[in-house]
This record gives structure tokens, sequence and C-alpha cells, in this order.
């Protein structure tokens, strides 16, 4: 499907009606996001976000206060307050002490839930943009989406069958991630997937894509790389993670993971399904021989 296509599937009904005239921009929900909703347009001066029924911006959700962020919007645009919320109001993951003007694209954060700013200018475009995002990212890590990733994964496949270059795959698992959400909160786990996905980026090159997977398991595709060089990209990212712990409010979260990689040289008997399956079996293997390690498979290794 087309750029122009996915956007264009993905719209509320009446689009062009609701984003003119919008004088401070639009609010888009990138995360969680169960079924596409239309932006919250930003017209009124003054707008409170909360969790109690009159507010303007309504989240009914336990991690947002009663009375939890001030939106003042005029002709320059949108400035968050926030209005001494529990949890707290974050600019791209930032927590604000005062008073913030977004700019756009900027994600703002009320307890569990981010939106997407975009100002009135070039409203149009930025909003197709943006549900494209929606299309392909996850919107709390910023990393693809699996159904991207499984795209990308059935193409490299295919390209790898036909040149007889190798493809290797990453399956990775945060370790004992449940208890940090029994013990601090969903909000620290939150924080937790971000940081991962932030510091496995960091280690990213070329041909190389990140991706979460579903809850706290990601996948990392490498075109035309070798079983080593797999190998030492999943060691990389185990120090990385476990090198320095996650701070989240005061506490400091330390942090493992579990990786199991599987890789192949265009071999016609090997599916992408098939190489998803190897690269489960290893990381399982890797979470029960001890978790923190990294298990592999030789297919692919020359």
């Amino acid at each position: 499907m087309k750029f122009a296509e996915l956007t264009r599937a993905a719209q509320p009904p009446d689009d062009s009606d609701t984003l003119h005239g919008t004088r401070g921009g639009v609010l888009v929900k990138i995360y969680p996001v169960q079924v596409l909703e239309p932006p919250l347009e930003l017209t009124s001066p003054r707008m409170i976000v909360g969790r109690d029924e009159p507010s303007d911006l309504r989240i009914g959700d336990d991690s947002v206060s009663r009375r939890h962020a001030l939106l003042e919007i005029d002709d320059s645009g949108c400035c968050v307050i926030d209005l001494g919320s529990t949890n707290g109001t974050y600019v791209n993951e930032q927590p604000i002490s005062s008073q913030t003007l977004l700019r756009t694209g900027d994600r703002l954060r009320f307890g569990n839930h981010i939106f997407k700013y975009l100002s009135a200018a070039g409203i149009e475009a930025q909003y197709h943009e943006a549900i494209f995002g929606l299309l392909t990212t996850d919107g709390l890590t910023s990393v693809h989406n699996k159904r991207y990733f499984l795209d990308a994964l059935r193409r490299e496949m295919a390209q790898s069958a036909r040149a007889g270059t190798p493809v290797a795959l990453l399956m990775i698992d945060l370790d004992k991630f449940k208890s940090i959400n029994d013990t601090l909160g969903h909000l620290a786990g939150d924080a937790v997937l971000v940081e991962f996905a932030r510091r496995a980026s960091s280690k990213l090159r070329g041909g190389e894509l990140l991706a979460r997977f579903g809850g706290e398991e990601f996948a990392l595709l490498m075109s035309r790389a070798a079983l080593q060089d797999a190998i030492q990209v999943a060691e990389a990212i185990l120090r990385l993670t476990a090198d320095a712990p996650i701070r989240f409010d005061a506490f400091d979260i330390p942090l493992t993971v579990s990786i199991g990689v599987a890789c192949t040289n265009g071999l016609p008997d090997c599916s992408p399904e098939s190489l998803l399956a190897e690269a489960d079996q290893f990381l399982y293997m890797a979470k029960n021989s001890g978790r923190n390690r990294v298990c592999f498979s030789t297919r692919g290794d020359s």
C-alpha cells in the first residue's frame, strides 16, 4: 500500500473540515492507540487536561490526575503547564517544571498517555505524516512496530533467497520486566522500554532495523550480516543495557536482556516464519539458562 493510500485510509471522516482553522494546532493520540482517534483541536484559550468529568481533555485513567495540566492557546501557539500532577507532565520524555511552549512534532505525555503536538502552520501535511507514523512506528518507544517489521523481514528474506546473501535476526526480551511494573508501576515500565529502545537504537548501523515486537520484546533485523556480526551486535546491546541502571524519578532500575540470534544465507528451506521461530527458540534458551546472555543458531555460519 502506498503512502497516500495509507494516510487516506486512516483519516477520520471530514478530516479537511476538522483541520481548518485550528489556531493553536491539534493533539494526535499516539499511545496507547487501539483505534485511530480524531485529532483534538486546540481552539479554546485555556483547556484543562485531567481525569475529572469537566476537563476539556478528559483522560479516564488512574495515571492521570484529576486536574493534571493546563493548555494555554493563543496566536503564538500552545503552552503547557503542569498543575501539580502526581505523575508529572512530560514533553519529549522530559518532565516540565514551568510553562513550556510546544513546538510542532513534540511528544506530550500525561500519565500513561502520549500525544503528538502539531502546530497550525501546514497542519494537514503534518497530520498525514503523523498518521503514517502511527501505522509504522510504536508510539511509546518511537522504534518500528511489529507490522512494519514483519513486512521488512519478508522483503529481506526474499532478497536473501535471490542473492544468497546473509540475514540475521535478533529477538530481545527484557529480563524480569513484570517485576518492574509490579513494584514501581507502569510509568516506570514505560520509562524502561523507552530508554532500552534508545540505547539499542544507538548501536544500529546501515541495513539494521529495530522494532518493538510486543510487550517487552524487541526484534532487530540485520541485512547482509553473517552470524558473527549479529553476535557482536547482540553482545554490545547486552553490555549497553546492563552497564548502567535506568533512572526513573528517584529510582535506579537495573536492567538486563536475553537475546536469541538466528541467521541464514538465503537457504531455500528458510522462511521468515522459520527464522523467527529459530530466533525465539534461542531466546527461550537464553532466558532458561540464567538470562543476561546471548544464545544463537549456527545456521548460516560460514
